[in-house]
């Protein structure tokens, strides 16, 4: 792993996470929402679970180029991201669920997007500021928001729309503490097969851990504003940066 793009992410979504709680203090009118409950959590939650394995399959069938053949097109690409999560689309339908319930409030949508995009600049100059041989800023900029990247985009988009799924069901049933300690740890260990394969030493610990705890930030941050229209573009320009980030890249 390149630690100086590793670091740079960190900072990024250090920063990112951190200007929203300063946003959240002065203006929490924002974030006013009611507490999300469920009359049998626990089965919510399984039937979450099995939603995730189904995305699982379906991105299976997708890595093997068994759904729609785009070609590198970008509508026929994003029409293909949005078939592996339909699981989860499909899950809030049938059990009749708010948007609420994926973290996704129908109110003020607008302004949570433009808060978003400005905290996803700021994580994004976090990172730039931080990163060895950093490709020009701007250049990152235009690259990030070029059209091409529109698949990209919903990828992250639905990638926290499952999050959420599973977060606000887990949370639901037994806590949002040990929902919190539960996700950061499984969000770190997801690393642990790489690690394993390419040999564990200190810095991949260090990055397991660090990984644990800017999980439990994040997730706290969410979990508190219960929306992630302001996160999708810090995901996503983080996400980027393993493109764009290094010059020369």
């Amino acid at each position: 792993m390149d630690t100086s793009h590793y670091l740079s992410l960190l900072v990024g979504y250090l920063i990112g996470t951190s200007l929203w709680f300063l946003v959240y203090h002065f203006y929490p009118s924002i974030w006013k929402s009611k507490k999300i409950d469920f009359q049998r959590p626990a089965i919510e939650f399984g039937l979450a679970i099995i939603a995730v394995i189904a995305i699982i399959g379906i991105g299976q069938l997708y890595i093997n180029n068994l759904l729609i053949p785009s070609n590198k097109n970008v509508l026929l690409d994003s029409l293909n991201q949005l078939l592996i999560f339909t699981p989860v689309i499909l899950l809030v339908i049938i059990r009749k669920q708010s948007l609420e319930t994926l973290w996704l409030p129908i109110d003020k949508i607008g302004l949570r997007v433009i808060i978003g995009f400005f905290l996803g600049l700021c994580s994004l100059i976090a990172y730039w500021i931080t990163r060895q041989n950093a490709n020009d800023f701007f250049k990152m900029i235009a690259e990030t928001l070029q059209y091409r990247n529109l698949s990209y985009l919903i990828q992250v988009f639905l990638e926290d729309v499952t999050i959420a799924l599973i977060f606000v069901r887990l949370s639901a049933w037994i806590g949002n503490k040990w929902s919190l300690i539960i996700v950061a740890i499984l969000f770190a260990g997801g690393h642990i097969p790489s690690m394993l394969a390419n040999g564990v030493n200190f810095n991949e610990f260090g990055h397991l851990v660090a990984d644990t705890i800017l999980a439990i930030i994040v997730f706290t941050a969410l979990s508190k504003s219960k929306d992630i229209w302001w996160f999708v573009l810090i995901h996503y320009f983080m996400d980027m940066t393993q493109f764009y980030g290094k010059m020369g890249g």
